[in-house]
């Protein structure tokens, strides 16, 4: 019976060390898995960053070929200085349209797009045919740092390209 004793002084000093390594465990796991949620949470916004970029680099190109396209408007310098707004304009895929008008459309569809597929997106054409044209996309990207001068917002991003037809 007094060897039964001793056993059982034994096993109870070393329950208490087997639950501090089970605490122990458990908390470095908990900090491992609060590391991999906050690199998750991360790259998510940093997807989300690289398709508006992404969408940013499209709409760049769709006004470029619109130029290209319609030739005749940028040698008139009805391309010089598109602004945000959206202007007027006729349908010029179900009628014919002269070159003043395809371009008023031109603008008119591509802003239109720019607020559909970004947030808060719009965009501008500056310059003309002997200097280039430089083209800004401009949309808005919560969390993030902005760089965009001029813009009303710090967390207003920018694309700019310069572009000769």
């Amino acid at each position: 019976m007094l060897d039964r004793n001793r056993f059982s002084a034994q096993m109870t000093k070393f329950d208490g060390f087997s639950m501090l390594e089970v605490l122990i465990t458990v908390l470095v796991l908990s900090l491992g898995l609060l590391g991999m949620s906050g690199l998750i949470t991360t790259g998510m916004k940093s997807n989300t960053t690289a398709h508006f970029r992404s969408v940013a680099i499209h709409q760049t190109h769709d006004i470029a070929d619109r130029m290209r396209a319609n030739l005749a408007g940028v040698r008139s310098g009805l391309y010089n200085d598109l602004t945000i707004d959206i202007p007027s304009s006729n349908d010029c895929m179900a009628a014919a349209c002269d070159a003043a008008q395809m371009a008023a459309y031109d603008h008119a569809q591509w802003n239109a797009a720019n607020i559909n597929l970004l947030p808060n997106g719009r965009g501008t054409v500056t310059g003309d045919l002997i200097n280039g044209y430089v083209i800004t996309i401009m949309w808005t990207e919560k969390d993030r740092g902005g760089g965009c001068q001029g813009a009303e917002s710090q967390e207003t991003r920018c694309f700019i390209t310069r572009f000769t037809p």
